[in-house]
C-alpha cells in the first residue's frame, strides 16, 4: 500500500511548533543570563562597599593612633661632635663606668588623685571612688623632662638630678632609659665629646613617652 505524503497543513503546524520552541528556548536563556548578571552585579556592589568601609575604618584607626602617639610622645635632638679616635680608650672607660649605673628596676609611678564625683539618682546619691592615675615617676615629669638641656647637660649632671637610669645600652654612644612601673619612660642618648683629658658624655637626644 502506497504511503500518502504529509499534508501541507501538517508541515506548517510542525514548522510553527519548532519555531515557537526555539523562541521559548531563547527567552529562557536570556532570563537565566539576566538573573546571573544581576546577582553578580549585586555581589560586586556589596564587595566594593565592604572594601570601602574597611579602608575607611582602617584610615580612621590609623589617624587615632597617630594623634594619640603625638600627644604622649615628645622628642628633641641636636648635633654633638664625637670625641676623636685618639680618645677611644677614654670613651670606652667612661661608657663602661656609666653602664654599671643601670638599676634594671623600674621606678615607682607618682600618682594624682582626682576628687570624688557625686551623681544623684532618683533614689540615692552614688559616690564614685577616687581615681588615681600616674602623671610622673620618680623625679621625672613633663616639666623636668623639658628642663633637660640637650647639647650641654652631661650624664653626671642628669644622673645626680634624676637618679640612676633603669636601663643602659652602649655602643659608640650611651643610651640611657628611665622607666616607670607602668611603662612611662624618658630616654636620653649621650654622645662622648672632648679629648682624653677632658671627656664628657653630653646629652644629644632625648625622648619621653607618657608623661603628662
Amino acid at each position: 500500500m502506497q504511503r500518502k505524503p504529509f499534508k501541507k497543513s501538517h508541515k506548517l503546524r510542525n514548522t510553527l511548533i519548532a519555531f515557537l520552541a526555539f523562541i521559548i528556548s531563547v527567552l529562557v536563556i536570556f532570563v537565566v543570563l539576566g538573573r546571573n548578571n544581576q546577582t553578580t552585579a549585586k555581589n560586586n556592589v556589596s564587595e566594593s562597599t565592604a572594601i570601602k568601609k574597611h579602608k575607611s575604618s582602617k584610615k580612621a584607626s590609623s589617624t587615632i593612633a597617630e594623634s594619640s602617639t603625638s600627644e604622649l610622645t615628645a622628642s628633641e635632638s641636636t648635633s654633638v661632635a664625637q670625641a676623636p679616635v685618639a680618645a677611644s680608650s677614654a670613651v670606652s672607660s667612661a661608657i663602661s663606668i656609666a653602664t654599671n649605673d643601670a638599676t634594671q628596676t623600674p621606678i615607682t609611678d607618682n600618682t594624682t588623685t582626682e576628687s570624688s564625683v557625686a551623681s544623684s539618682t532618683a533614689s540615692s546619691v552614688v559616690e564614685q571612688p577616687n581615681v588615681a592615675a600616674p602623671v610622673s615617676f620618680g623625679k621625672w615629669s613633663s616639666a623636668t623632662y623639658n628642663s633637660v638641656s640637650i647639647g650641654s647637660a652631661t650624664y653626671d649632671q642628669i644622673r645626680a638630678t634624676y637618679g640612676a637610669p633603669t636601663y643602659m645600652v652602649a655602643s659608640d654612644q650611651l643610651y640611657a632609659t628611665w622607666q616607670s612601673t607602668s611603662g612611662i619612660k624618658v630616654s636620653i642618648v649621650f654622645t662622648p665629646t672632648g679629648d682624653a683629658d677632658n671627656l664628657k658624655l653630653i646629652a644629644s637626644s632625648k625622648m619621653q613617652t607618657g608623661l603628662q
